[in-house]
């Protein structure tokens, strides 16, 4: 699958898990908006980078709150999900085709926020494969208090973008 909005600065030229590009939160805003416009579009923004770490925001929209206003489990996995992504970026430059090959969420306490963030760490980057654990809170609140805790890996692709284990 190509990506024409990639300027030929943005794809690695050597191997494209040792090259990294310079990013930042709003480049990285930037690209996902424009392979990936539903994720704006749902509240989802990158804002924070570090190398092998990212925070993710979600900035929850009431009208898709469950009943007493908790943000639903399946928005808070998708706020992990791109925590995990931003942070593979870090290490491999912004790639569309690094896909989720395994998440797993543990949810603590609803979630009755505005907004929502979302730290990860990655604890591994191998030739194929990147692991991390992400841990939610809300924004307004002690990072300690955590909604969900969640760990997962992302399927890297080769050369060729193929991101197939």
């Amino acid at each position: 699958m190509r990506f024409p909005f990639l300027t030929r600065s943005d794809r690695p030229t050597a191997s494209p898990y040792t090259r990294r590009m310079d990013l930042t939160p709003q480049r990285v805003n930037d690209l996902v908006a424009t392979a990936f416009p539903a994720t704006t579009a749902m509240g989802f923004a990158c804002v924070e980078l570090g190398d092998g770490s990212a925070v993710a925001r979600l900035t929850c929209d009431p009208s898709e709150a469950r009943p007493g206003g908790i943000v639903p489990g399946p928005t808070v996995f998708g706020l992990a999900d791109l925590a995990l992504w931003f942070a593979v970026f870090t290490k491999i430059g912004f790639e569309p085709m690094a896909v989720t090959s395994d998440m797993t969420i543990h949810f603590l306490r609803p979630a009755m926020a505005d907004s929502l963030l979302a730290r990860c760490n990655l604890t591994k980057v191998g030739k194929r494969l990147a692991h991390g654990e992400i841990r939610v809170w809300e924004e307004d609140g002690d990072p300690e208090r955590l909604i969900a805790f969640a760990s997962g890996a992302y399927a890297l692709p080769d050369a060729k973008g193929d991101a197939s284990t």
